[in-house]
C-alpha cells in the first residue's frame, strides 16, 4: 500500500473510531522523542504508544523501522542494541541488551518475543553474566519466542512461534520447539550463505 492509500485507510479508521486519534497522537509523540530528542533512531522509523527505550545512548536503530505498541528495549549501562534498517518489532517484545544484541536488516520479531543476553550462575550465588546475541538479515521470528544469550541466528532463518532458542541456528534454517531444533532449510530470496557473519556484535564495556 502506497502513502496515499495508507492515508485514506487512516482517515477511515478515525471516522470509525475517533478515539484512535489519541493513540495516533501517542505514536507521533513517541516517534518524535526517540528520533529527534533522544536521537537513537534513523529517518522513517515509527514507534508505537507505550514503547520504551532505556539507556537510549547505547541503542542504535536504523531507517524505516517499525516498533509496534508496548515494546521494551533496555541496553544496560554498558551494553548495546543495534537494529538494522526496515526491521519490524511487534507489540510486547522485550530486548535486554546488557551483553550486546545485533538485529539485521528486514528482520521481523513476532509479538511477545523476548531476547535476553542475561544469564545467572544457578549452581552458585546466581551471579549475573552476559553473552551477546546476533540475529541476521531477513529473519522471521514467530510470536512468543525466547532467545537466550550466546546465540547466533543466521540470515533468512525462520523461528516458529513459542520456540526457545538456546543454540545457534544456521542461515536459511527453520527451527521450532522447546528447545528449538532445525526441522528443514529453505533458500530465501536475496540471502546468500556469504552473508552469514557479516553482522558482528561490537565489544561492550
Amino acid at each position: 500500500m502506497n502513502r496515499r492509500g495508507k492515508a485514506r485507510e487512516a482517515l477511515r479508521s478515525l471516522i470509525r473510531d475517533p478515539f484512535e486519534a489519541l493513540r495516533l497522537a501517542g505514536v507521533a509523540w513517541n516517534t518524535f522523542c526517540l528520533r529527534h530528542l533522544r536521537r537513537c533512531a534513523g529517518p522513517g522509523s515509527v514507534f508505537g504508544s507505550g514503547t520504551r527505550i532505556v539507556n537510549a545512548a547505547n541503542v542504535e536503530i536504523g531507517r524505516g523501522c517499525l516498533f509496534q505498541d508496548s515494546v521494551y528495549v533496555r541496553a544496560g549501562a554498558s551494553g548495546r542494541v543495534a537494529i538494522g534498517d526496515r526491521a519490524a518489532i511487534n507489540s510486547f517484545c522485550q530486548l535486554y541488551g546488557h551483553g550486546g544484541i545485533t538485529i539485521g536488516e528486514d528482520t521481523q520479531l513476532g509479538p511477545g518475543t523476548i531476547v535476553t543476553t542475561t544469564g545467572h550462575d544457578y549452581e552458585g550465588d546466581l551471579e549475573e553474566s552476559y553473552r551477546p546475541i546476533r540475529i541476521g538479515r531477513r529473519v522471521w521470528i514467530g510470536a512468543n519466542v525466547t532467545i537466550i544469550g550466546g546465540v547466533s541466528i543466521g540470515d533468512g532463518a525462520v523461528i516458529g512461534a513459542g520456540a526457545v532458542v538456546i543454540r545457534d541456528v544456521p542461515p536459511g534454517a527453520v527451527a521450532v520447539g522447546v528447545p528449538a531444533r532445525v526441522v528443514k532449510t529453505h533458500h530465501p530470496k536475496g540471502v546468500s550463505d556469504e552473508r552469514q557473519g557479516a553482522l558482528q556484535i561490537r565489544p561492550v564495556g
